[in-house]
């Protein structure tokens, strides 16, 4: 089982888990299809995966980098801690409750509903970057004609420009 960190401001502070290099290696297609991009060679994303798994196993961390982001893995100290879903508990007849007390907490896997802000979070800034409003979702050609805002704005006082005919075309 391994933690899972992208770094992004969108899922900042935020861990994931993945319980072996299957759902490894669909959180990191994730990622990658989150930025707009299909790998271009499974078979180098699937090496590229095994090696930062086998790197996170040996060195105790592993990075890489799916395009513009870059995801650390680490493997779980005691995947006990992780495994909690309200089980019973074995020892309880020596004194422990019959539920889990709420002592291990299991950590989120990565979802369709994270790949989806995730993936809304990169076309805004990629909106904000190119003169647009992400907020609002515009391109920087779509703001206003007449004050240059977006629609995060009142527009009250603008006026719509006078569109001069065009010559018919024959």
């Amino acid at each position: 089982m391994y933690e899972v960190t992208i770094e992004h401001p969108t899922v900042a502070g935020k861990t994931f888990t993945a319980k072996d290099g299957g759902e490894l290696r669909t959180l990191i297609y994730g990622v990658a299809r989150a930025q707009g991009a299909a790998p271009a060679n499974d078979s180098d994303l699937v090496a590229e995966v095994g090696a930062v798994r086998s790197r996170a196993d040996i060195e105790g961390v592993g990075l890489i980098e799916v395009y513009d982001l870059k995801v650390k893995v680490q493997p779980v100290e005691y995947e006990s801690d992780y495994a909690c879903q309200g089980h019973e508990s074995l020892y309880a007849g020596l004194g422990e409750t019959v539920t889990c007390d709420g002592s291990c907490v299991p950590r989120p896997r990565f979802n369709r509903d994270d790949l989806l802000r995730l993936a809304a979070a990169l076309d805004d800034e990629d909106l904000d970057e190119t003169g647009g409003c992400g907020a609002c979702g515009l391109a920087a050609e779509q703001m206003c004609a007449d004050c240059g805002r977006c629609n995060c704005s009142r527009h009250d006082s603008c006026r719509r420009p006078t569109v001069e005919p065009q010559p018919a075309r024959q």
